[in-house]
């Protein structure tokens, strides 16, 4: 499409598809590519966001479509279409989510079948991890709130299938007990604290740069003293 610039000359751009699954993204991607063609006019901008729209999108802006804003037109449309579009996908993902029942499935599993689910749209990471923890039970959500931020889902959902596993062997043996309800939840209560401080001490050792350094040298240093002492029993 080429559309005039702010010195009226006519500047031709490929813009990507739509994406209704990020809308931040795409304009992002747009406001790069203005950038890049010197494309500073917000009309010309306008114009080009209009032309991409898909007819859904655009009959959820229409007042702004039938009714041009005379000042900063771009600015005034793409507000509402991040906000619009976004609410509403993310209202379609959520009951697209709720359709799928957690019954007996792993963590790991619940996890591939909401992946599944999305098939070729893409989402951030960290709304899949909320949508993803929502379905999950109380106490292991818990758990994986106390995790490190910056550990890839995959790892995450394979701790949950242990957590979940635990709790499960735990619940077990507690049932062939003669305790009571309330000291069976006492102890469920204190084996899961027990669990997420483990994995925050983790957590933070993994962290810690000299950690690796330790132990290579202290693996060395054993060695060592091994070898040493074999060397001094030879005669």
């Amino acid at each position: 499409m080429a559309v005039p610039d702010s010195d009226g000359a006519a500047v031709l751009v490929n813009l990507p598809v739509f994406n209704k699954m990020n809308v931040h993204v795409w304009f992002s991607q747009l406001g790069a590519i203005f950038q890049a063609k010197r494309i500073q006019s917000q009309s010309a901008r306008f114009a080009y966001v209009v032309e991409k729209l898909p007819p859904d999108i655009a009959s959820e802006v229409s007042d702004l479509l039938d009714n041009v804003p005379t000042e900063n037109p771009f600015d005034v449309l793409r507000e509402p279409i991040i906000y619009r579009i976004g609410k509403s996908e993310e209202r379609r993902i959520n009951d697209l989510f709720n359709t799928l029942q957690p019954d007996q499935s792993k963590p790991t599993q619940l996890l591939r079948k909401m992946k599944n689910l999305l098939g070729n749209n893409t989402m951030s990471e960290v709304f899949l991890w909320k949508l993803w923890l929502d379905k999950l039970p109380t106490h292991t959500a818990q758990i994986l709130a106390t995790l490190l931020e910056d550990l890839d889902l995959p790892r995450v959902a394979a701790i949950a299938d242990k957590i979940v596993e635990t709790r499960t062997l735990n619940s077990t043996h507690i049932s062939s007990t003669d305790s009571t309800p309330h000291d069976n939840i006492l102890k469920i209560q204190q084996q899961i604290d027990e669990m997420s401080t483990q994995l925050d001490r983790l957590s933070r050792v993994r962290s810690r740069p000299a950690y690796n350094a330790y132990k290579s040298q202290h693996h060395s240093r054993a060695k060592l003293n091994t070898r040493n002492k074999a060397n001094t029993g030879i005669c």
